[in-house]
């Protein structure tokens, strides 16, 4: 594990401690992990995309930096990967990382475990997507996780390649309940290739002020202020990681076998992960859209569609919501304004589904979160489903 560490860990020519535990290294940007990729011995660095201008971006700076922080010209800012990391991340398989649950790609090969999304989902071809979104703290045990994220996808659901980024609470991986800025990628369906942030060798870094594992200090409150970030991923040439008007940096496009001419779907939404004797953890503000929008759900707003010449609004008839579990989280779409077409996503909700065993999709689906029921399936599988009446 000490020589992972190393391998993972570029010497550093300047590092910070900062308030919330974390080490942030200052490496040299040609010296980085990304380049122990072997598709990547020979790429050559881009430092911005080249065709999308600043105007574009917006005109808002990001938040939720550290203070203090500046790195020397030609290194770039990289948070410091731990042993407790490497331990915990190989305890994430366990989970079953997957695409998001209502779509066709929902692996049948998942790890044992439970994973619900309440989502929206767009078919239509694309080069990416960005949206604003209020950041929450939902609470979660140490093998849990909980998500607010953007998928970018394409590909057979067996060999998915998949890029996702937003914000997520994940103890299993950073062994704290800090909400955090994560992004993962893939190419073959959460098998075997791809991981969150640093953890492999893949996600070029060119940012030197914004690490991957940031934590996001800045939380909304029910019925109250809202805190938010402006997240978008993106292809010119490379796949783009974007934070508010700033580009974090990207994945080259030579990582991937089914998107060097963009991609056919993009979700944005919710998901949770759960073991599966334990109850699902809250997702977003932990309260369901139904029961109020503004300043109490969580959401996806300004959503837009990069065409690969304008950010657009998504074309309606490609738009879908769906949430697997709707009686434990729910997903609601609704026009901003008089916009023809939908723009915002409210989503969410308390939780607390217990999983023991692996069905069929379709009988999960037919059961609520209702005060205790106890199914037997023909053959060893049993679903055990839980909710505090407080949820009905």
């Amino acid at each position: 594990m000490e020589t992972q560490l190393k391998v993972i860990n570029k010497p550093p020519v300047k590092s910070f401690q900062i308030e919330h535990g974390d080490i942030l290294d200052c490496i040299d940007i040609y010296k980085q992990h990304a380049f122990d990729h072997p598709l990547l011995k020979d790429h050559k660095i881009q430092m911005r995309p080249k065709r999308i201008p600043k105007e574009m971006m917006g005109d808002k700076s990001p938040r939720f930096l550290p203070k203090n922080i500046r790195c020397p010209p030609g290194s770039v800012l990289i948070r410091r990967t731990t042993k407790e990391d490497l331990i915990m991340a190989k305890k994430i398989k366990a989970l079953g990382m997957n695409y998001p649950t209502s779509s066709s790609f929902h692996s049948t090969g998942a790890a044992p475990g439970l994973s619900v999304s309440s989502t929206c989902e767009y078919t239509k071809h694309n080069f990416g997507a960005k949206a604003t979104i209020n950041v929450w703290n939902p609470s979660v045990s140490t093998s849990q996780s909980s998500f607010a994220n953007i998928w970018i996808s394409n590909g057979p659901a067996e060999t998915a390649n998949v890029i996702q980024a937003g914000w997520g609470v994940q103890p299993s991986l950073f062994s704290s309940n800090y909400t955090r800025l994560l992004a993962y990628w893939t190419v073959d369906g959460y098998k075997k290739t791809g991981c969150f942030n640093y953890l492999c060798p893949g996600f070029v870094q060119v940012s030197s002020e914004i690490s991957l594992g940031l934590v996001l200090n800045q939380i909304s409150t029910y019925n109250g202020t809202q805190k938010e970030i402006e997240i978008g991923v993106v292809k010119d040439g490379e796949w783009w990681l974007m934070f508010y008007n700033k580009f974090v940096g990207y994945w080259p496009q030579s990582l991937f076998t089914y998107m060097y001419g963009g991609a056919n779907f993009v979700f944005w939404g919710g998901q949770v992960f759960s073991p599966p004797n334990e109850p699902s953890p809250a997702m977003g503000s932990g309260h369901f859209p139904k029961y109020g929008h503004e300043r109490k759900s969580a959401y996806f707003k300004q959503l837009r569609i990069w065409d690969d010449q304008n950010f657009v609004s998504p074309d309606g008839d490609f738009f879908q919501v769906s949430s697997y579990r709707p009686d434990c989280y729910e997903a609601q779409a609704t026009n901003e304004g008089a916009a023809p077409y939908p723009k915002a996503l409210f989503y969410g909700g308390p939780g607390q589904l217990l999983m023991n065993g692996l069905l069929n999709p379709e009988d999960f689906r037919k059961w609520k979160c209702g005060n205790f029921i106890l199914v037997q399936f023909p053959g060893p599988q049993v679903l055990h489903l839980w909710l505090s009446e407080n949820y009905f």
